[in-house]
């Protein structure tokens, strides 16, 4: 609904540059839950009694992952003007849009300049950035992808080890490494067919299958839930809390990669699960396995069946 309002009164309101603010405004109204709590949050909160440097940096990452957003959002209204029964409206759509756009670019280049840099957080809204008088919200133009947004912007600003020493806890640290490596299953060949496992979690195919294919797959997935386990004990070494019953994948439009959320404070992961998001139950199968990857003991025995999830 809120959506809908905003590309009204915008097609309206263009001309005076009015309308993305607001609707920028309602929508951050609209989507403060998802960012409360959340690492990224929690990070925020850090940045305000750090360095500017530092609050440079985040400030611009987060510029620059919206200047992204609001230009495919005017490059998708032209596309759908051009079949549109009155294209005006997304026309001015789109070129307001722009306008915006081209505005958060001027924003970051007086960061460049080295101007003050300051964030706003309120408890119900989603976080703004303040340069000399000039406030921008943090605010994805479409609720269902503030989430990724914001893991967006995580990405471009965590290098290194920032945001490991913003979020430090005084916990013994875990091993868990830096990037999974790449994973060579295990192959054992039986009368009943081939099978490949990586660290107590085993695939079993039909003899009849395409051997390569099944190698094809199998490293695959192998990759997928390694990056994965990777990327959830990162989490939780950040003390993210991770709700293993409700774990899922979504898809993100006009990107290669998948959107994992972790929780119902707004945290995820924001990588590439092509298997796990098209195999309907695979996620909660690995919940165990994924759980207890990077703890001394070591995952529980997974056994999985090509043939019952559908991929022979």
């Amino acid at each position: 609904m809120a959506t809908s309002w905003c590309f009204t009164y915008l097609a309206d309101r263009w001309r005076a540059g009015l309308g993305i603010f607001l609707c920028s405004l309602l929508l951050g109204l609209h989507t403060s839950t998802l960012a409360q709590d959340s690492r990224y949050q929690r990070i925020l909160v850090a940045l305000q009694t750090s360095d500017e440097a530092l609050k440079s940096r985040f400030a611009t990452s987060a510029l620059l992952e919206l200047t992204e957003v609001y230009l495919a959002e005017a490059d998708l209204a032209r596309k759908e003007s051009e079949a549109a029964q009155n294209p005006a409206k997304l026309k001015a759509w789109s070129s307001a849009v722009e306008q915006y756009a081209i505005q958060l670019t001027l924003v970051a280049e007086d960061i460049e300049l080295g101007l003050p840099v300051e964030f706003r957080l309120h408890a119900r809204e989603v976080a703004a950035v303040s340069v000399v008088g000039r406030t921008v919200m943090l605010a994805h133009p479409r609720y269902s992808q503030q989430a990724a947004f914001e893991q967006s912007v995580l990405m471009h600003f965590c290098h290194g080890s920032i945001c490991r020493e913003l979020t430090a806890v005084d916990k013994a640290p875990i091993p868990i490494p830096m990037s999974p490596s790449l994973i060579v299953p295990q192959w054992t060949f039986s009368a009943r067919g081939p099978s490949c496992s990586h660290i107590n979690l085993q695939i079993s195919f039909r003899d009849q299958g395409v051997l390569s294919q099944q190698k094809q797959l199998c490293q695959q997935l192998m990759q997928e839930v390694e990056m994965l386990a990777t990327e959830l004990g990162w989490q939780i070494r950040h003390e993210v809390a991770v709700d293993w019953e409700t774990l899922r994948v979504k898809p993100t439009p006009m990107r290669p990669e998948h959107l994992v959320l972790l929780n119902d404070a707004g945290d995820s992961l924001l990588i590439s699960l092509p298997i796990l998001y098209s195999t309907p139950g695979l996620l909660e199968t690995l919940s165990p396995w994924l759980r207890q990857r990077h703890i001394s003991d070591g995952p529980p025995e997974v056994l999985l069946d090509s043939k019952v999830l559908g991929w022979e």
